[in-house]
């Protein structure tokens, strides 16, 4: 059997025919077509010998730039074969192991009959899916001059990539931003005083002169003006709704894709903008900024997005328990698909004692065809839980799939979120 398929379609044929030729040819009596038959039959057998016992010693250096990408982005591969000894065979056909997700497997052949040679082969892949990934090892499948036999050899080495989440630059919401955002006056906690904190910011045209606080404009060099507000906390919780029935549309195109990307360009904006980040999806918490540098939590939160599956949960209860558990003083930020009003109930719970809540509800029917959109039950209760989480003082606003992430988050702005 493992005779028989190393032939190809080409030395099997010829395999079969010249069986046949030669025994007719001696059945009848003709010598002489009994000869052509055995050359026929020998052409395959010679071949099938040739590349059963040509030993392959080839070395295969594959460099992958960059070996991570965002999604949509490609990335150049450089793949140097060199062969140091063996017999010759006449093609050497190679086909890199790819991942659908990275595109067509690049194939290629070799046409030499030297012993000896190296060769440099360039192509791109592209990352159309978010993960992780493994280029190779590559398949050599060598044929002998005719095309009758072959053999395949594998080489060992894999190179390993990562397609990342898109990541947008974000702009900050309102007045306020981080405690590191330059040219911005940031509030500074002077002490506690009951139910409210003494903060401090820089002066502001308008601003009543009788709130100036002496001891910090003395020690800042700038005149300060105090306010009263509630406990301001710098820190973050993001939840992210990762259930697989409340999203829509496909691939890189999809509203789930959409989510995530706006995940990673907040919780990478609030890192950079000095917050503590926590990163919840439908099954719980799944990253924590706490005791890290910016650098280590901003990559930390872009390869946990980037391993991040919808998951098979039916409500939001997880998520909010995983919020809910933080600092009533943090801000929270979900990100949802399509909602229903016990989601709202779950939402409410972790938004509980907090100062701003603020919601990124996409409108998943503008991703997907008509025919696979929500039925109109499930539009009416959509549009119920959104008015609901307005009316709970969420600050809401709603995202189709032709906005983009900077642009939905400015919105913002316009319903009064400070951030």
């Amino acid at each position: 059997m493992r005779f028989w398929q190393r032939l190809s379609m080409r030395g099997r044929v010829l395999l079969v025919c010249g069986v046949v030729l030669t025994v007719a040819a001696l059945w009848i009596g003709e010598r002489d077509l009994a000869w052509v038959g055995l050359i026929i039959l020998l052409l395959p057998l010679l071949g099938l010998l040739l590349v059963s016992s040509t030993r392959m010693r080839m070395s295969c250096e594959r460099t992958v730039r960059p070996s991570r990408c965002t999604l949509g982005e490609q990335m150049d591969v450089v793949t140097t074969l060199e062969r140091s000894a063996g017999l010759p065979v006449g093609i050497l056909r190679f086909e890199e192991s790819v991942p659908r997700a990275l595109g067509e497997r690049p194939r290629f052949a070799i046409h030499t009959l030297s012993g000896s040679w190296r060769r440099t082969v360039r192509y791109t892949l592209t990352g159309n899916a978010r993960g992780r990934y493994e280029v190779g090892p590559m398949l050599v499948r060598a044929c002998d001059p005719f095309g009758t036999a072959r053999a395949d050899h594998r080489f060992t080495s894999a190179s390993q990539v990562m397609v990342t989440p898109k990541v947008f630059p974000l702009e900050a919401v309102g007045s306020a931003s981080g405690p590191t955002r330059s040219g911005e006056a940031t509030p500074e906690q002077l002490g506690s005083q009951g139910q409210d904190d003494v903060l401090i910011r820089e002066y502001r045209q308008g601003d009543d002169l009788r709130r100036v606080h002496w001891r910090s404009t003395a020690h800042l060099g700038e005149i300060m003006v105090r306010r009263e507000e509630q406990s301001w906390d710098p820190a973050v919780s993001v939840l992210l709704d990762s259930r697989g029935g409340r999203h829509s549309g496909v691939g890189a195109d999809s509203s789930f894709e959409w989510a995530v990307s706006a995940a990673a360009s907040i919780c990478t904006h609030m890192l950079d903008s000095g917050y503590r980040v926590r990163l919840a999806d439908a099954g719980g918490q799944i990253m924590a900024s706490d005791d890290v540098d910016v650098p280590t939590a901003r990559e930390h939160a872009l390869v946990t997005l980037t391993d991040e599956r919808m998951g098979d949960q039916e409500d939001l209860l997880a998520a909010a328990r995983a919020c809910a558990a933080q600092q009533g003083g943090e801000t929270l930020v979900a990100v949802l698909g399509r909602i229903t009003e016990s989601d709202v109930i779950a939402l409410d719970d972790a938004r509980r004692g907090r100062p701003l809540s603020m919601a990124l509800v996409l409108d998943t029917d503008t991703f997907t065809a008509r025919r696979f959109r929500s039925t109109p039950e499930q539009v009416d209760e959509h549009d119920r839980a959104v008015d609901q989480l307005s009316a709970h003082g969420w600050q809401v606003v709603t995202a189709r799939m032709d906005d983009a992430v900077p642009a939905a988050w400015s919105r913002f702005e316009r319903t009064g979120a400070v951030l």
